[in-house]
């Protein structure tokens, strides 16, 4: 059962691993994708009993590929922070120029409607 723990740490760390290189590479397709997984793997995790009767050196081992998970989670929250920072933008701009192309429309139509033609 302990090895069984060990082993699900170590899949939750691999998948981690993956998503934070996806994120590095901008799939965000895929690591949405591969979140379920992880999501999956880390409820399996939490069905095995604790670390009770672990040996010291197995508590160790865990509570190391505990803290990689940890890392890893921190790093990719910023990672989807600043890919949020980005869409925030590009939403911004495209309502922008909505606006831009709404007004302008708007304009060339009046025009239209005086019998004056604007060049576009």
């Amino acid at each position: 059962m302990k090895q069984q723990l060990l082993a699900a740490y170590q899949q939750i760390y691999h998948l981690s691993n993956q998503m934070i290189a996806l994120a590095h590479t901008n799939q965000w397709d895929a690591l949405v994708e591969l979140e379920i997984a992880y999501v999956k793997a880390v409820e399996e995790t939490a069905g095995f009993a604790g670390g009770a009767g672990a040996t010291v050196a197995m508590q160790e081992s865990l509570h190391h590929q505990l803290q990689q998970i940890l890392d890893n989670e921190a790093e990719l929250k910023q990672l989807l922070q600043l890919r949020m920072e980005e869409l925030k933008v590009l939403i911004d701009q495209s309502t922008q120029q909505s606006a831009i192309n709404s007004t302008y429309g708007q304009f060339h139509d009046q025009a239209l409607l005086l019998g004056k033609l604007q060049p576009r």
